[in-house]
Order: C-alpha cells, then sequence, then structure tokens
C-alpha cells in the first residue's frame, strides 16, 4: 500500500474531526450548541458535542483501516452504523448523526478518488450515495419523517447531487469573503448566512414546518445584507438565538454543511485567518484522530 497516499487520507480526516470542532465552537450560532450556550437543543451540551467528536475521531479511524484493508464498501456502511449505536449509547443522543454520516462519505469518496479536486469528489460522493442508499431501506428518523411529510429531498438529495452546498455554496463563499475582507470571522458568518439560505434542512422542518425554514431562509438573507454593509453580526446572531430557543428552532443541517466547509478548506490549505478560533477556545481540549497506537 502507498504510504503518501495513507498520509493523505489520515491529514483529510483529521481536517474534518477539526472542521467539525470549528462549526461547534463558531459563537454565535442560532439555536445549535456553541461557546454560549446550547440553543435549542436542551438535551445537548458543549462537553456532550465534544465528547461526539472524539468518537468522530475513532470512527473515521476505523473507516481509513476498512479502506486501506480493502474492505467493501458494505463493510464501511456497518462501521458507520456501529459508530451511531456507539454515539447513542454513550451520549444518549445523536448528537453529530448527521455530521458522521457525511464526514464518512467524503471521506470515502475521497480515498476512492485519490483526490482532493472539487469536481471529482463531488461526482464520487454522488456515486457513493447510489451505492449507499441502494444497500440500505429509509430508517424511521426525523429526517425520513420530514422528508415524507414535506415532500423534500433532505441530506439524500444532498449527497445523490454531490454535495452542492459544500462544493457550490459553503467553500466559494468563504473564499470570497476571506479574500474581500481578511477576516475569519466575517468570512465564516459569510458562509453560515449562505447556507442559511439554501440548506434543505430537515431539521428546521421536523422542528417547526415550511414557516420555520422560510423564517430560516429570510434570517440568512438578512444576515448576509448586514454583513455587506459592516453591520454587527454578532449581535444580530444572538438576538437571533433568543428567538430561536422560543420558536423550539434549529438548523441541525446547516451546522453539518458548515462542518464540512471547515474540514475541506482544512485539508485543502484554504482556510486563512482560523487562529481567531484558536483563540476562543484555548481552554477547551485538543481533538485528534487515534491511528493504531498513536
Amino acid at each position: 500500500m502507498n504510504s503518501s497516499r495513507i498520509f493523505e487520507i489520515e491529514q483529510f480526516a483529521q481536517s474534518l474531526v477539526k472542521g467539525g470542532a470549528m462549526a461547534l465552537y463558531l459563537t454565535p450560532k442560532p439555536g445549535l450548541v456553541d461557546l454560549a450556550d446550547q440553543g435549542s437543543h436542551p438535551d445537548l451540551s458543549l462537553d456532550k458535542m465534544e465528547r461526539s467528536l472524539h468518537i468522530l475521531g475513532d470512527y473515521l479511524a476505523e473507516l481509513i483501516r476498512s479502506l486501506t484493508d480493502g474492505e467493501r464498501f458494505l463493510c464501511q456502511a456497518v462501521i458507520g452504523r456501529r459508530a451511531e449505536e456507539v454515539m447513542m449509547e454513550e451520549l444518549g443522543s445523536n448528537t453529530l448523526k448527521g455530521y458522521f454520516f457525511l464526514s464518512g462519505l467524503l471521506l470515502v469518496a475521497r480515498w476512492r478518488c485519490d483526490s482532493d479536486d472539487e469536481k471529482r469528489l463531488s461526482r464520487a460522493v454522488s456515486e457513493l450515495g447510489e451505492e449507499f442508499f441502494a444497500l440500505r431501506r429509509e430508517q424511521a428518523t426525523n429526517g425520513h419523517s420530514a422528508r415524507s411529510r414535506f415532500g423534500t429531498g433532505g441530506v439524500v438529495h444532498e449527497v445523490l447531487d454531490g454535495l452542492p452546498s459544500l462544493f457550490t455554496c459553503a467553500v466559494p463563499v468563504y473564499l470570497t469573503a476571506i479574500e474581500r475582507t481578511g477576516c475569519f470571522t466575517s468570512a465564516s458568518f459569510a458562509m453560515l448566512a449562505r447556507l442559511m439560505q439554501t440548506v434543505d434542512d430537515t431539521t428546521t422542518l421536523h422542528r417547526c414546518g415550511t414557516m420555520g425554514l422560510a423564517r430560516l431562509r429570510r434570517d440568512g438573507q438578512t444576515l448576509e445584507r448586514l454583513i455587506a454593509e459592516g453591520g454587527d453580526p454578532v449581535a444580530f446572531l444572538t438576538e437571533l438565538n433568543r428567538k430561536y430557543v422560543r420558536m423550539n428552532l434549529t438548523m441541525g443541517g446547516v451546522a453539518d454543511v458548515l462542518g464540512l466547509a471547515y474540514g475541506y478548506l482544512v485539508a485543502t490549505g484554504r482556510l486563512a485567518g482560523a487562529s481567531e478560533t484558536t483563540r476562543a477556545r484555548n481552554s477547551k481540549p485538543r481533538l485528534r484522530l487515534c491511528m493504531g497506537d498513536a
């Protein structure tokens, strides 16, 4: 086995764990767990979310072992289901179920196409999605319920379309904003604003229906306009969080793609200004991907 290829996939996995952590620590995020509070999730906490990221690291490491051993995709799907079970057993909640699924799929796609190129990765994700959804029946999840009730595609269409929210939305918005402002936080909020407008978020639909999703879209537009006009996104998002908590509104799908975007940008060496987040969470534990005895 090519040692440089193994090193590259390990680095990619590390980046996905870091991306999940960066999405968690971005503050404020309306309705979501962050450094300020638990948003619209009374059953969650920052500590619980951090523990789920450690489980994610173990999961991605196991995926890599499966990939390097040449196992079939079915084996990797089983590893994913087992990781979800571990998360439920240890934390009592599917804290990052969507991110586990998407990051695992992206990691396998990266191994298959052996490239960071966006078009090749997108195509590999789409092909894997077809395999995955052919392998398993729909489970009785909140996402499945929302897709059935509201006739929306959700994560299924997102994957089958090759993650457009990541490759044609989040990443270009971040890169444009960072080039214009040179500010990591501003670019991150610009990315969040666009994702609020574009992600087919079944978590929002499950909690608050089509009215909730429409509200999310409008708030994303307002945030984007506020940033463009040089306003204060932190004050706006802080107040929005209070409103979302009262409404029981959250946006788990947006958070998942946000984490993927950070991870992909880290992996491709394009995440400028991230030291701001490092300073904001300097009291938080270091998260790492455990490979073998590393």
